[in-house]
């Protein structure tokens, strides 16, 4: 008994010196004495945690404990991955503890809200979130912990399309800390106001640095990285292209990153690039693609990663395996249209545009609702062929399929009415806007689309129905009497039946600001597609101006008359010339080939003579020069499509810090030396 409680005195110095490894030795010699102490086991589970040994852990925390050691077990499966695992343990736990009329614990809460954000559940999260908020005090240690989290999961909220509830309405928490001002940016850019998240991430930058004051500037710049990489984010979705890449480089210099970080940057440098330089873009997407990273991306993160992979690949042409990775993403993102666009793409680009025609005509039929893949069967037809009817069929077989309210929408009938005009069935396109029109009009929920109307005027103008033209610009001129495009065309609709009324419509239009500057005399004097010397010069007269459209003021140059006097150049000729004697018959051909050069090789005395052969440098006779004699292939470059979107940070999540980090110990390699060998030459 006095050696177990010798033994606990020297594990408990061990503990609070916080030498992990040491105390494993102590536990493991307790366990030895009695496997089944309590105490020992919590204490090696927990030093395990600490060395980041999270599976021996589990195997310690899966014995049967009488349901003690909750929070470790989740822990441990929480950063081994098994987030269902984890979350189910939890659940199990509340329920036991809501038998027993308590509640869960709030660092179980806490860990179970992490685990839920991992896994995507983001409603469920923030509901979580919310009741911690509100049970815990502001004066809480904790409090900014939660907020911080609540604030990143409303992030997430956004980014993932969904909606938010309006007790979470998005509100930007300032002048706290770097952390919350940074999600409150990417709420801010969830929803597209890049101006106002510029400014919170500015913010964060200083709180950063006024947290941090005491930290080394390398420790500074490493936690400053992400706020770094997602203002460059926000600078690359504003166009300002050459400020984002220079922070992308920044950010990519910084030594000792979070993995997740640099990878961000390298994959929108490569989605900034585009095609420039293709053998930089494929080292980058490395950085982006590593098995490591596959737990810490979100969904969407891993999508855009995996597409500008793809559009790599394309770019480099190496279809083959474009296509082997597309169609193995298919299987797990069946509903991602952009990756049957991908594989009908590497079918057009090897010039096999009736294959990949009939490819995406397959996938219509899996995702018939697919807009795109709709689109890109019409552009293929166009094509190949110019087959306007069989692109009108197609469109209309998948407006067809589409609800009634669907079928009318303004983007649906430019296209059909567009085809139509290309097809020379003008009438049918008049016919589909008048329905169109109709199904508007009697759809009292909303009014008929402007941009529908005023393409509806503009083709019936140009089908010289004047009447019925003036009649939709006059609706479009009461929407936005404002608008100079359809005064302009109620004017030329009425100009063709009703002068007086164009007339009148014609005092609405905008006066031309740099009018009085014009020469109109001047101006009606150009014949278009002639040269100014043969423009006639009779009756030209106005200000400034003589008998042309050239000044006449002082210091111009008088217009040059008659026919343009071609100067001939003299021919150099050597100084040797004699224009009587004839000319060599070998003149035109290399030395090599003249009848000289080759009486020289055939003379024993000559160059490329017997006795010489063998002589010079090694592979001096060899046929064709260089390796093999070969020479290199000239590979043509290939127009490409444009990358996808680039990928933002994900929001900053506060996590339990449960396990100390440990320092990474750096194993230095060590360098082969070649040895000296002894003998001879060979």
């Amino acid at each position: 008994m006095s050696n177990m409680q010798q033994l606990f005195g020297e594990l408990e110095r061990h503990v609070k010196r916080e030498e992990h490894e040491k105390a494993l030795t102590i536990t493991d010699k307790i366990l030895a004495i009695d496997a089944k102490d309590k105490d020992a086991l919590h204490c090696k589970a927990v030093t395990l945690i600490r060395l980041e040994r999270y599976t021996d852990a589990l195997t310690i925390l899966n014995r049967p404990l009488e349901g003690k050691f909750v929070f470790e077990k989740a822990y441990c499966l929480y950063r081994t991955n098994q987030l269902s695992d984890g979350a189910t343990l939890i659940e199990s736990r509340r329920k036991e503890l809501k038998a027993q009329g308590q509640t869960l614990s709030w660092d179980l809460r806490h860990l179970e809200a992490q685990m839920l954000y991992r896994m995507e559940r983001y409603q469920e999260c923030i509901e979580l979130y919310y009741g911690m908020l509100k049970d815990t005090p502001k004066s809480d240690e904790g409090y900014n912990d939660i907020l911080t989290n609540f604030n990143a999961c409303k992030a997430a909220v956004l980014y993932s399309g969904e909606t938010l509830d309006d007790r979470w309405k998005v509100e930007d928490v300032i002048k706290t800390t770097y952390e919350l001002s940074f999600n409150s940016a990417c709420a801010r850019i969830s929803t597209g106001e890049y101006t106002q998240a510029l400014k919170l991430l500015e913010e964060a930058k200083t709180l950063c640095r006024e947290t941090l004051h005491d930290y080394d500037e390398e420790e500074i710049e490493q936690e400053m990285a992400i706020i770094i990489v997602q203002t460059a984010y926000v600078y690359q979705l504003l166009g300002r292209v050459d400020q984002a890449r220079e922070l992308y480089h920044s950010v990519l210099k910084i030594k000792a990153l979070e993995v997740t970080v640099p990878a961000v940057a390298a994959n929108n440098l490569v989605a900034i690039q585009k095609e420039e330089d293709l053998f930089d873009s494929a080292k980058k997407i490395k950085t982006a693609t590593t098995k490591s990273l596959g737990v810490k991306f979100f969904s969407s993160q891993k999508r855009a990663i995996a597409m500008n992979e793809l559009l790599l690949n394309l770019y480099q042409s190496k279809f083959v395996a474009c296509r082997d990775a597309a169609k193995n993403l298919v299987k797990t993102q069946p509903d991602n249209d952009a990756l049957y666009l991908i594989l009908a793409a590497t079918m057009h680009k090897q010039k096999k545009t009736a294959k990949a025609l009939e490819e995406l005509k397959e996938y219509a039929q899996l995702r018939p609702e697919s807009v795109a893949i709709e689109f890109a069967i019409v552009q293929l037809e166009l094509i190949n062929g110019s087959d306007y009817v069989a692109a009108i069929e197609s469109l209309q077989k998948f407006l067809k399929a589409l609800p009634a309210n669907e079928q009318h929408r303004p983007g649906y009938v430019a296209l059909l009415v567009w085809l139509y005009d290309q097809a020379g069935q003008g009438e049918k396109g008049v016919e589909l806007l008048s329905e169109a029109s109709a199904v508007w009009a009697k759809n009292s929920s909303s009014s008929m689309p402007l941009a529908l109307l005023r393409q509806t005027a503009a083709f019936k103008l140009r089908s010289h129905r004047y009447k019925e033209a003036a009649k939709d610009y006059e609706e479009l001129v009461r929407a936005d009497p404002s608008d100079p495009a359809s005064i302009a065309g109620l004017i030329m609709a009425y100009s063709e039946f009703e002068p007086a009324l164009a007339e009148k419509y014609g005092a609405s239009l905008p006066e031309m600001t740099n009018a009085m500057a014009l020469d109109v005399e001047a101006l009606e004097k150009v014949v278009p597609g002639l040269k100014r010397e043969y423009v006639s010069q009779e009756n030209a007269s106005g200000a400034g101006f003589g008998s042309g459209r050239r000044p006449t003021g002082p210091g111009s140059r008088p217009r040059r008359s008659g026919a343009r006097r071609l100067r001939k150049r003299k021919p150099l000729l050597p100084k040797s010339y004699d224009a009587a004697a004839a000319p060599d018959p070998e003149r035109w051909l290399p030395k090599r080939d003249r009848a000289a050069a080759r009486l020289a090789r055939t003379r024993k005395t000559g160059a490329g003579s017997k006795k010489d052969m063998g002589k010079g440098s090694q592979g001096m006779n060899m046929e064709g020069g260089g390796i093999g004699g070969t020479g290199s292939a000239r590979i043509a470059g290939r127009e490409l499509p444009k990358p996808a979107a680039p990928v933002p940070v994900a929001p900053v999540e506060e996590v339990i810090d449960v396990a100390a980090i440990a320092k990474a110990k750096s194993a230095g390699s060590s360098k082969n030396k070649k040895k000296k060998g002894k003998g001879g030459k060979w």
